[in-house]
């Protein structure tokens, strides 16, 4: 177990350490109780107990977290979530105790010897608000909302802590309402770390965006000039990751270089977003405001080609939706008399300049280039008579 634990990641270690200081104090405070005769410090032990079971429920939901299977392939993070919001249940409850424990009952017991209990208490609260401070400080940097909850249900065990050493030197001076000013204070500030963590494991819960979080991704992805625009970008939050599904616009049709900018946002968001588990990209490819089609034709510039690969012209036109003609020319085929490799270069150059319709005569087209076109979802159009028919047909 501990040798496992000291391989895992840091949330656990945390959690489990949190556990056993807690079982020790609350140990040690219910032992100088009963000795000592006080019934402050024995119903502070008695409440340090009950911080036992929070923490040890928070780091058990922690220890499951991530475990994935086929019914949840996300894990269970959101085990964590739960086990803050019933962590920040408990946080409410110890305040509620603090108050009825001074308000509404009576007969506290006194030990006779007060400053020793006193130095003892103090001594208790310095070793409590240590691990305090360095655990809250571990949850922002882990952005752990188990961690945190359980950071700040320290506040309830420094508070009842405090409400001993007030109340006891409250009692030997015979000073009116101390202890009760001290009770409001503590209470207030459980309170607020109560809220706190009950917001964020709620929010989790139900799934509320980060809008924060969400603008920074938004930004990092419009910082790709090959992105035209975000269609969807939805963050979750799962205990301490996010999972993003986005859906993106891109000018790139060639598919290798769109998944080449894929790949680099996905992991240009990782690096910028350490928590992020797992992204899902869909992108497609913006539809162009035009259409390019490519006539290829003979020497006489009038007939179309029947060989592809040997075409000696090929005239070129751009027309918008509405059909209006926006450009028209005719450019010499310079592929044409290469050694070898004509048909492949002709296709490149027709996939360069954003053809998407090809209009050529009776000849079959070879396989492999007909099968790339195919894959850019680039129109063939074979006509089967000389006179070369109306292109924008």
């Amino acid at each position: 177990m501990f040798t496992y634990l000291a391989k895992s990641d840091e949330k656990k270690r945390w959690l489990f350490a949190s556990t056993l200081l807690n079982a020790f104090l609350a140990a040690a405070k219910l032992t100088w109780g009963w000795y000592m005769g006080s019934t402050l410090v024995t119903a502070d032990g008695i409440h340090s107990i009950s911080d036992v079971f929070g923490a040890l429920l928070i780091f058990l939901a922690l220890f499951f977290a991530a475990h994935k299977s086929e019914r949840f392939p996300y894990g269970l993070h959101k085990l964590e979530d739960m086990a803050a919001v019933i962590g920040g249940l408990g946080i409410l409850f110890a305040g509620y105790e603090i108050v009825h424990s001074v308000f509404f009952e009576a007969g506290i017991k006194t030990p006779e010897n007060i400053w020793t209990t006193i130095g003892f208490i103090l001594v208790i609260i310095a070793i409590q608000y240590l691990f305090y401070y360095y655990e809250l400080k571990a949850s922002k940097r882990l952005k752990s909302p188990g961690v945190k909850a359980d950071a700040i249900n320290w506040l309830g065990d420094i508070g009842a802590g405090f409400i001993v050493v007030v109340g006891l030197v409250a009692n030997h001076f015979h000073v009116s309402y101390a202890q009760e000013v001290a009770v409001v204070i503590i209470v207030l500030m459980i309170f607020q770390g109560a809220y706190d963590v009950l917001k964020e494991g709620l929010l989790s819960l139900l799934d509320a965006a980060d809008i924060d979080l969400s603008k920074q991704m938004r930004n990092v992805i419009l910082s790709y000039p090959d992105i035209t625009q975000i269609k969807r970008l939805f963050v979750r939050k799962s205990g301490s990751v996010y999972f993003a599904d986005i859906e993106l616009g891109i000018t790139d049709s060639v598919t290798k270089k769109a998944h080449q900018t894929i790949d680099s946002i996905v992991q240009k968001l990782h690096t910028v977003v350490p928590e992020l588990e797992a992204v899902t990209v869909h992108y497609e490819p913006d539809h162009s405001p035009y259409r390019v089609t490519a006539t290829l034709l003979e020497e006489d510039k009038t007939h179309l080609s029947k060989s592809f690969g040997k075409t000696a012209f090929v005239r070129l036109t751009k027309t918008d939706k509405s059909g209006t003609l926006l450009h028209d020319e005719i450019v010499e085929n310079r592929f044409r008399n290469e050694p070898r490799g004509k048909a492949f270069k002709l296709a490149g150059w027709l996939i360069a300049h954003e053809v998407s319709r090809i209009v050529v005569g009776a000849e079959t087209i070879d396989e492999n280039v007909a099968t790339l076109f195919e894959t850019l979802n680039m129109e063939i159009v074979n006509h089967h008579k000389e006179d070369n028919d109306d292109q924008f047909t």
